[in-house]
């Protein structure tokens, strides 16, 4: 009976080893299959076990190189066993080791400064900032690699050490946190917070220490309350320090009106479940109040959605491509408007700046490469990469780089932005410039050059 029960025990602890083998190099094959392709885990066990079928599947195997997981489980039963205190909170030490893992993608030869992981609160409140209400100052963050001056420099830590495994960084990047944009009418934007700035601390916190997510993280809170930040700007001697009062953030994807001479005024502030629904809408109301002319302004648009930008987009190039998408192994794919959409025939100028991003420049980039309109502005920010945002089981989510984006000239914008047709730079200030305000150069020389092209068919016909 003894021997019968070793014989069953080996059988088992085989069976688990081979099973888990396979289910590596299963996983291994399906990570690098078709970005659609989703594989349960469940599904995967009763295949492997011969309780289900996984058609085609399994001819998919490859040999891959297993020990990277066999050190992280290794570690982790360290820690488990032997550390000198129990680890109470084992998620903590799992989301530590992925931001880690992603990390190494900020460095060459990757230089990817959008791939991120989001907890499961993190994650809660992304898909409130996608449905357009949330908390905080109302401003777009992320992080770039802009020129250090010597003070910012100084600020930073010496000695600086990874936050995840506290192994000393050498010759470090300075990716710094910078605001893209501030939304319009917010917070942020009220305060003179300005595209570009970045923020060197929040409260007491230097920013270099821990990076962007929980740097949004602390600058978001309850309404009502106030955040210090430190902020470094180009042509500031020295950093700034500004107080912002948090508010509940409601954004207003779309405005419009009509100015004197029946031109109309559209601005997109960002792209949400809203916007094209939105600027549908404010284009023909528009059209049946006569307008002639329209300025688009696309200022301090931090982007949106891929698919929603594409909608609008089609609203003003019409029916040929608005964006080519290039996916790891797969042909560049052109992608047009949906609906059947006309080619906007009206005079058109598109006010542009460095806080408009990723699909504001879609729009504009579009609009550029079809000569519909003519761009004045600043250089915008300069994002053409394509993040998908993948749910994990536990309510945290992988916001992935999957895909570069090109004009519909093939133009790649990564770190160069779009270049305006006519440059026209802001007046240098502190305070909030409202849009089409005394103040907004940018504004004014647009409604001319927009008037001008009004009154181009007059004197052809003259």
């Amino acid at each position: 009976m003894r021997l019968r029960y070793q014989l069953v025990v080996a059988v088992l602890v085989i069976t688990l080893m081979v099973t888990s083998f396979l289910a590596g190099r299963q996983f291994q094959s399906l990570a690098g299959s078709a970005p659609a392709r989703v594989a349960r885990a469940d599904g995967l066990v009763s295949s492997l076990l011969g309780l289900g079928t996984a058609s085609g599947e399994a001819s998919g195997l490859q040999d891959v190189d297993i020990r990277p997981l066999e050190t992280f489980q290794e570690v982790l039963s360290h820690l488990r066993r032997q550390y000198v205190s129990p680890i109470e909170d084992e998620s903590a030490l799992t989301y530590g080791a992925i931001r880690g893992m992603l990390g190494v993608l900020r460095e060459q030869p990757y230089n990817d400064r959008y791939t991120r992981f989001l907890t499961p609160d993190e994650y809660r409140s992304f898909l409130e900032e996608n449905e357009g209400h949330f908390g905080g100052i109302g401003a777009e963050i992320g992080v770039r690699e802009p020129p250090v001056s010597a003070k910012v420099k100084a600020d930073l830590p010496e000695g600086l050490r990874c936050p995840v495994c506290g192994a000393e960084i050498k010759d470090p990047v300075y990716y710094q946190v910078v605001i893209i944009s501030p939304l319009p009418d917010s917070p942020a934007e009220k305060a003179g917070l300005k595209a570009g700035d970045h923020i060197i601390k929040v409260d007491d916190t230097l920013t270099a220490r821990v990076g962007l997510s929980e740097t949004v993280r602390l600058i978001k809170g309850r309404p009502g309350t106030a955040v210090k930040l430190l902020i470094g700007r180009e042509g500031e001697p020295t950093p700034l320090e500004v107080t912002v009062t948090r508010a509940v953030i409601d954004v207003r994807s779309v405005d419009y009106k009509m100015l004197p001479g029946r031109v109309g005024y559209l601005r997109i502030s960002t792209f949400n479940e809203t916007t094209a629904d939105l600027t549908k809408k404010a284009l023909e109301a528009l059209r049946k109040g006569g307008m002639r002319g329209l300025l688009l302004d696309l200022r301090n648009n931090a982007g949106g959605g891929l698919e929603v930008c594409i909608q609008v987009a089609g609203l003003f190039v019409g029916n040929g491509p608005v964006v080519y998408i290039e996916e790891r192994g797969q042909p560049r794919q052109a992608r047009s408007a949906v609906e059947d959409t006309h080619r906007f025939e009206l005079p058109l100028v598109v006010l542009i700046n460095q806080g408009s991003a990723s699909a504001a420049e879609i729009l504009a980039g579009a609009i550029q490469d079809a000569g519909v309109g003519t761009l004045v502005g600043a250089t915008t920010f300069g994002k053409a990469l394509v993040q998908t945002v993948i749910p994990l089981r536990d309510g945290s989510a992988l916001a992935l780089t999957t895909a570069r984006y090109l004009t519909p000239k093939l133009r790649d914008i990564e770190q160069q932005g779009i270049k305006p047709d006519i440059a026209v730079e802001q007046t240098a200030s502190r305070e909030y410039i409202p849009p089409l305000s005394d103040k907004d150069k940018q504004g004014a020389q647009a409604l001319e050059i927009l008037r001008r092209k009004m009154r181009e068919p007059e004197r052809a016909a003259a």
